[in-house]
């Protein structure tokens, strides 16, 4: 964290203390319905079964974020979880298939089947699968068409992502890549949260939905098919950006400013004379 010193002098005179009262109070004074935190630089989901901050009735797991560079930082913002998707396609960003599939599909033509992606003409999951031929790939280039992952246990995506949309196209998700937990910076990503135990989450999601037993879910995640479960109540997601912590017992715990946000916060603090 970048505190005052005579090697940044340039750092207004403020606590890591006051900048994280200032996040607190971005918040709702009041949660009417248990939310889903993520805190980015503590690399940690907290699912609330009630709306009650304490930790005997949190489901808490580790994530992965956005990496800290090409602007790949995980945003902070809010939105409300509307569905889940189990076995989910992963739609390639543009811009991400532009950097790094597009170069192996321009150099080999077998690479979208080996790899078991899909060029696709629409939008949804039911968008036409087309011949990967010249004039297609020029297409997928353009923007035209578009990249697509099919679900299986290769997919980025893993077995479930969880949808609440927003604007940075930002999502919770399962993921194939397991080992890259046992880091203790988990900074991986291209900006969506890869989740630790997505099972948990899912049932935990799905904890008040009679319809959707575990029976029935493993069945679902069995077949082929990406299978679409609108939630009967949305749910909360604040995605956050705590450098300390006070805990339930007492203790406070700081995080490592990863994206230098504390500096930045403060800076933009004294310029309103919030300090």
């Amino acid at each position: 964290m970048s505190e005052p010193s005579a090697a940044n002098p340039t750092v207004p005179p403020d606590t890591t203390g006051n900048r994280q009262r200032r996040r607190v109070r971005w918040l709702p004074r009041k949660l009417a319905v248990p939310p889903i935190i993520v805190n980015i630089p503590q690399f940690r989901l907290f699912a609330f079964r009630t709306s009650n901050d304490f930790a005997q009735d949190i489901l808490q797991m580790n994530v992965i974020v956005g990496a800290t560079f090409d602007g790949r930082e995980t945003p902070v913002f809010s939105a409300q979880m509307r569905y889940i998707v189990l076995n989910p396609y992963w739609d390639v960003p543009y811009a991400i298939m532009k950097r790094e599939q597009l170069p192996e599909i321009e150099s080999d033509s077998e690479w979208v089947a080996r790899n078991h992606f899909q060029i696709v003409d629409g939008q949804g999951d039911d968008a036409r699968p087309v011949p990967v031929t010249a004039e297609n790939v020029r297409l997928l280039a353009r923007g035209t068409l578009r990249l697509r992952q099919e679900p299986g246990p290769g997919n980025a995506l893993g077995r479930v992502k969880f949808m609440f949309p927003n604007r940075h196209n930002v999502y919770l998700h399962d993921t194939p890549a397991r080992a890259l937990f046992a880091a203790s910076r988990r900074a991986f990503s291209h900006g969506c949260i890869r989740v630790a135990d997505p099972m948990a989450l899912l049932a935990h999601v799905l904890r008040d939905d009679p319809q959707w037993t575990p029976a029935r879910i493993a069945q679902a995640l069995e077949g082929p098919a990406a299978t679409r479960i609108a939630l009967t109540h949305p749910i909360p997601v604040f995605i956050l950006y705590g450098t300390a912590l006070a805990t339930e017992a007492g203790d406070v715990l700081f995080f490592e400013d990863i994206y230098a946000q504390d500096a930045k916060l403060a800076r933009l603090l004294a310029a309103h004379s919030y300090i």
